[in-house]
């Protein structure tokens, strides 16, 4: 039980998929939902990749291209959360985001210190997730002067970063504790480990239920947040009913024989689908955000060799069309488990529970679908953008996408 809790994970460097999945990690951190987002920018991102004061990132992207540039030359790039107890961070003051930014910036030499990386080789960014029952700071950290690859990180060394944390930011309460505890005693010159295990005992006695759901809580979302983002906290469960039934009565009015592909359909059922896929980007922001940040990598990408407003109007159409196309032919693979379940006479699936947690099932495919895409193709156009950005002329630029359209770089 702990008073603060500090994780901390790395992918390792020499996997195919370390330096993507740090990209990826770059943006959900700065753009999932709960991530507290700067005045007029689409991300809360902030931290500093130099010397100097903490900077605010113009973009995420500029970010994750470094980390992934990073990755990619075999450093470790180091994930860790910190999170509290809503009431522990309204008393300690972490009321806003500012004070979260001051927070990691006075305690960011602390993490660093136990990876054994000095002060002046640190870089690191990090965002603010003000989630209801326990806000915490996701960061990203790592040393640009490494040289050598670190294969494991003993569990040690997360739990003594956990530990001085403790120490730092309760100093004040833990003297106070032991003031009341040893009234005999006085003056404590020095707070020990075994200090700040009385101190978190206290704690947990003062409220035992409310800590362990906030361990529990930890354990089961963020902790796979570090590797994985989960999906679940971005379904609200209200929503699925309403599409669930809306999913069920669309079944309903699908075709009764040949194979359910989109392009396949007739006419009627094509439209009901077309607006169930509307429905569903109406319910759920979260997807809907993710389709426009594929449209907009996509028109970002078309950019590069055309600038003609009709063009890029009719490839913005295409894009969106495109999105929404995956979609409808997910919604349908779901719509053809439903009627082969319905062929199974042991099977009730029109029982309420089972029509929700498919239609929860499908939603949570679509978000890391869209996900997926989305991330997929920024960084498609960041390859492109980089490759384009040497010495050639604008014109020469243009008429290289064109030569080599037809080999796959304009998707």
């Amino acid at each position: 039980m702990s008073a603060l809790i500090y994780k901390q994970r790395f992918f390792h460097p020499n996997k195919p998929k370390t330096a993507v999945s740090n990209y990826c990690h770059i943006g959900y951190i700065a753009t999932r939902p709960g991530a507290v987002r700067h005045d007029a920018k689409n991300h809360g991102l902030f931290g500093k990749l130099k010397p100097g004061e903490m900077q605010i990132f113009d973009s995420w992207q500029e970010v994750a291209r470094t980390v992934r540039d990073i990755s990619q030359q075999g450093k470790n790039m180091f994930r860790g959360i910190i999170s509290f107890r809503r009431e522990t961070a309204m008393e300690l003051g972490l009321s806003n985001f500012t004070a979260w930014q001051q927070y990691i910036e006075q305690h960011i030499a602390t993490l660093a210190a136990q990876n054994q990386i000095k002060t002046e080789n640190l870089c690191w960014a990090a965002a603010f997730h003000n989630e209801i029952d326990h806000p915490h700071l996701h960061v990203v950290f790592w040393d640009k002067k490494q040289e050598i690859m670190k294969n494991y990180t003993s569990p040690q060394v997360p739990n003594r970063i956990r530990k001085q944390l403790i120490k730092d930011t309760f100093a004040y309460k833990i003297k106070q504790f032991i003031a009341m505890r040893d009234q005999a005693k006085s003056g404590v010159s020095e707070i020990t480990d075994q200090l700040v295990s009385e101190f978190e005992n206290y704690l947990k006695q003062l409220n035992p239920k409310a800590f362990r759901a906030f361990q529990q809580r930890f354990e089961i979302d963020d902790e796979d947040s570090l590797l994985l983002f989960p999906k679940h906290h971005l379904v609200e469960p209200s929503s699925v009913k309403k599409l669930a039934e809306q999913l069920f009565q669309l079944r309903q009015q699908m075709p009764k024989s040949g194979r359910l592909a989109y392009k396949l359909l007739p006419p009627e059922s094509k439209t009901l689908l077309d607006k169930f896929v509307q429905n569903i980007l109406q319910e759920n922001r979260y997807l809907d955000q993710m389709v426009d940040d594929y449209v907009k990598a996509k028109i970002n990408l078309a950019m590069l060799y055309d600038s003609i407003p009709d063009h890029l109007n009719r490839q913005r159409a295409k894009y969106q069309a495109e999105a929404e196309k995956r979609i409808a032919n997910r919604i349908l693979s779901t719509v053809r488990n439903i009627i082969q379940l319905e062929k199974d006479a042991s099977f009730n699936i029109k029982q309420a529970n089972w029509q929700y947690a498919m239609t929860e099932q499908l939603v949570l495919e679509l978000l890391n679908m869209m996900e997926g895409l989305a991330m997929n193709a920024q960084m498609d156009y960041d390859d492109k953008s980089k490759l384009m950005g040497g010495d050639l002329s604008k014109q020469a630029k243009k008429e290289w996408l064109l030569r080599n359209k037809d080999k796959g770089f304009d998707r």
